[in-house]
């Protein structure tokens, strides 16, 4: 299976008072190249009927941080399903500096929807999408 990439370059404001790329970022970077993926696929990452909001929460991420990254390091992350599930996806992540590794983990989502303010609740991942990310991944 070939991961889903995305570059990211770490600007002066991802670095604490250290130069150090700060931790959070790497979660940022991880969601951009979701919704990379999805933008390629063309599938919706939010989608809105009236009032009502659907999209795909974060409900667990987990990550080893293994090496520093540094301003003007450019940051590959690569996507990986781990489960393309009925109501969730769970996304396998690492990200690189070149060939040095420098952080692993994953990240939960469930796909959810509310109306106007209200409470999440969950419902089944649209077929449009699971099927494309299922093709996208065994191709």
């Amino acid at each position: 299976m070939v991961p889903f990439t995305a570059e990211h370059r770490a600007n002066f404001s991802d670095t604490d008072a250290a130069g150090i790329v700060h931790f959070s970022t790497v979660f940022f970077w991880v969601e951009a190249t979701e919704e990379a993926l999805f933008r390629q696929l063309k599938l919706p990452f939010l989608r809105t009927e009236g009032a009502k909001l659907m999209g795909f929460p974060r409900v667990r991420v987990e990550c080893d941080f293994l090496s520093p990254i540094y301003r003007e390091d450019v940051v590959t992350v690569s996507l990986t399903p781990v489960e393309i599930g009925d109501k969730k996806l769970v996304w396998g992540f690492t990200a690189a500096v070149g060939e040095r590794a420098v952080a692993k983990g994953a990240l939960t989502t469930v796909y959810a929807w509310r109306e106007g303010q209200g409470p999440m609740s969950a419902a089944l991942v649209p077929l449009e999408i699971k099927t494309a990310l299922q093709k996208h991944f065994t191709a």
